[in-house]
């Protein structure tokens, strides 16, 4: 029976405390992005470069924020200047040609259309921008007029807020929409001080505007023309709220808006509590914010009272429920018995052990997997690439010592390994690491000198880092471990600041820390990482490899075991709980999925995920391999927990069983390990064969490991 020290229960605060704050490795040489933060960026900390917000600190900054229900951004288009506002309904949507899982390929909302557009008189003559409180889940806009008198007006931007907010300062407001007005008129004041309009578009949508006065200011608001509603003065410190749709309960928020979030957490044994904290301003203490599925499906009791009548299409997680709270309260059950062995969530499931015939047959194989060259294999100009291969021996590594309890072959391995990790650890690789300055990160120097983003999947340009980085960091993990048990035990003490360093720029969980901006990669609202960086996409930051999302969180939570940072595995544990439900709402499809419109649940798999589009391919190619594989690779201890039994048996016996054998590439043995999910003797038996063939393993996984992981949870 294979056997790790396994993590003792225990009860955490808040998990959000700071891992480091001294400077990156002087290792990294110092070197700044091609691609520059705005000079009108308040810039106070190291800035987010994977965000939901991201668009506006890029390009022009007039591409889209995808809010969820709400696309707003900045528009510069005579007569419709100002801060737009789109919202779309699942009937407006866009659907691709018919696939061969007879689904649409692909879906997204027309993002552009200006619905409303917040707006003002004074920005006739133009205006300028500046941005300013950048936090991880919120952000503040201004626009001011060039106007003499330079009024202004600031919207917070947050996921999931329920109106778009602006504050008005010694400016005319002006309400402006490319669709048309076809009605607006006077509604009941929900509260004194505040005035209701109820405004039809020309698509039949039903908006409504609030206006809160303060001082004894009043105006009246009129139809200027079918696209423009003029006010009939200048407001000062008063704010107007746009909000979609015919909801009674718009009026208890109204006058009320969040302009912050804080996240907090804490675990008690294997349950993990988080929660989304909302500093408001305004009148009234209780904004509405609209939830996802995966929130829904998670509220404590705190939260689900809170429910409103209001409900929303969402461009890609369907219908996006109103809750008039300003505290988001979930709770998940925590991962904390999928450690470092194999591990599988089928309920027959036990511990990994293994038969005499098992073991016989993983030596034969692994005594070939370590005659390998690892340095030189792993000697690559790509830390994606290099990262995989690094990692596939660690697994080696770990068979040896915790299955085949050989310790003799143990140690003469990590030999190899420690020789093949100390090129990276001292930062010798054919494109050393550096950190850049102007954004706050560590990047491959490759395409950093001259900004293409086309080098190692544009590494320079923070894509992609949590897929990167998190091989490193559990090949680190194993290989520190098993020196403390056979070798000197140094290796640890001598490399932790740099596995650290790596984690701080993925997963840094703290304000504290200042050379890393908070959770890089991971949205908490979202519940997944985005893999996309510092380019802009119209159609939002997006992610392919939801697999290699988990995987990065999983090398964390084991690198945390073997540093003994109960904080660090204990903030992994409860992002891969989130991660779990959130991929199975909106990335993963088993047929009963009610969260994304129905009829693209026949894909099983999302392929690309982006803020405003799913399109059910890959960046490399559209094989059902690849779309299929990118969701499963690497197969891990941890794989189980996110794609549940009864998703891989769906997956497989409904169109990949019909694919498999026209597969003749490394992706074989991705899609053949993945079914050890549900069915793992038939997983066994493809890997356990005579004259294997060699060329159907993919470059991140060894014949050792696929029959280990497949052995050890069939029994």
């Amino acid at each position: 029976m294979a056997q790790t020290t396994a993590t003792p229960s225990q009860t955490s605060g808040d998990l959000f405390s700071v891992i480091a704050t001294d400077a990156p490795s002087s290792l990294y040489s110092r070197m700044s992005s091609k691609t520059t933060v705005p000079s009108n960026v308040s810039k106070t900390s190291p800035i987010q470069t994977n965000n939901f917000w991201g668009n506006i600190t890029l390009g022009d900054q007039s591409s889209y924020i995808y809010t969820h229900p709400y696309v707003v951004w900045k528009s510069n288009i005579n007569n419709f200047t100002g801060l737009a506002i789109s919202h779309q309904t699942d009937a407006q949507k866009v659907w691709g040609p018919i696939n061969d899982h007879n689904a649409p390929n692909y879906f997204y909302s027309a993002a552009g259309i200006m619905s409303m557009v917040l707006g003002s008189s004074d920005f006739d003559n133009g205006f300028s921008m500046s941005l300013t409180n950048l936090k991880k889940m919120s952000i503040d806009v201004t626009l001011k007029s060039n106007n003499s008198n330079a009024g202004s007006m600031t919207s917070s931007i947050l996921q999931g807020m329920g109106m778009v907010t602006a504050v008005y300062n010694n400016l005319i407001p002006q309400i402006h929409s490319q669709v048309g007005f076809q009605s607006v008129s006077g509604d009941t004041a929900p509260k004194a001080g505040i005035d209701k309009y109820k405004i039809v578009l020309n698509d039949g949508s039903v908006w409504f505007m609030y206006i809160t006065f303060t001082n004894n200011q009043s105006c009246q608001f009129a139809l200027k023309d079918s696209s423009h509603i003029i006010a009939s003065n200048s407001i000062n410190n008063c704010w107007i709220q746009i909000c979609c749709g015919d909801f009674s309960d718009y009026d208890k928020a109204a006058g009320c808006y969040p302009i912050a979030c804080t996240l907090s957490g804490s675990t008690s044994n294997n349950i993990g509590t988080y929660s989304f904290n909302y500093t408001t301003a305004g009148s009234g203490t209780t904004p509405l914010i609209y939830a996802f599925p995966h929130h829904v499906q998670s509220f404590t009791s705190k939260t689900s009272s809170k429910k409103s009548n209001a409900s929303i299409n969402d461009t890609v997680h369907g219908q996006l429920i109103g809750y008039l709270t300003n505290v988001f309260e979930m709770s998940e059950n925590l991962p904390t018995s999928a450690n470092m062995d194999p591990w599988s969530s089928i309920s027959s499931f036990k511990n990994a052990s293994y038969t005499q015939d098992e073991l016989n047959s993983i030596r034969n194989v692994a005594v070939k997997d370590i005659t390998n060259d690892v340095a030189n294999l792993s000697n690559v100009n790509s830390m994606y690439y290099s990262g995989k291969i690094l990692d596939k021996f660690a697994y080696v590594l770990y068979v040896l010592y915790y299955v085949l309890k050989d310790e003799d072959l143990t140690k003469q391995f990590l030999v190899k390994m420690k020789d093949a990790m100390n090129r990276f650890t001292g930062n010798r690789q054919i494109f050393p690491l550096c950190y850049e300055t102007s954004w706050g990160g560590i990047c491959s120097t490759g395409g950093m000198s001259n900004g293409d983003t086309g080098v190692d999947f544009g590494n320079s340009a923070y894509n992609d880092h949590h897929f990167h980085y998190g091989y490193h960091i559990h090949a680190a993990a194993i290989i520190a471990k098993i020196d403390q048990l056979v070798g000197d035990g140094s290796w640890l003490n001598n490399n932790k600041t740099w596995v650290n360093n790596l984690v701080r720029d993925v997963a840094n969980p703290s304000e504290s820390d200042n050379y890393f901006p908070i959770f890089r990669s991971y949205d908490f609202f979202i519940g997944h990482s985005f893999a996309h960086g510092i380019t802009v996409y119209a159609d939002g930051k997006d992610e392919e490899s939801s697999s290699e999302d988990y995987n990065f969180n999983y090398a964390m939570k084991i690198w945390a075991q073997v540093i003994g940072d109960k904080q660090m595995e204990n903030r992994a544990n409860l992002i891969l709980a989130i991660t779990s439900r959130s991929m199975n709402n909106y990335m993963l499809y088993m047929s009963n999925n009610s969260s994304i419109p129905s009829r693209f649940v026949p894909n099983l798999v999302s392929g690309i995920k982006f803020e405003n589009k799913i399109e059910h391919t890959t960046y490399f190619g559209t094989n059902a391999e690849y779309v299929h594989g990118i969701h499963m690779l690497p197969i891990t201890p941890i794989s189980s927990f996110i794609r549940k039994p009864d998703f891989v048996k769906e997956e497989w016996e409904s169109y990949l069983i019909n694919k498999i054998n026209g597969v003749n590439s490394g992706w074989k043995s991705i899609l053949m390990l993945n079914v050890a999910l549900y069915d793992p003797n038939t997983a066994y038996n493809f890997f356990n064969t005579n004259n294997f063939n060699y060329g159907y393993l993919d470059d991140g996984l060894t014949l050792t490991w696929a029959l280990a992981y497949s052995a050890g949870v069939r029994n």
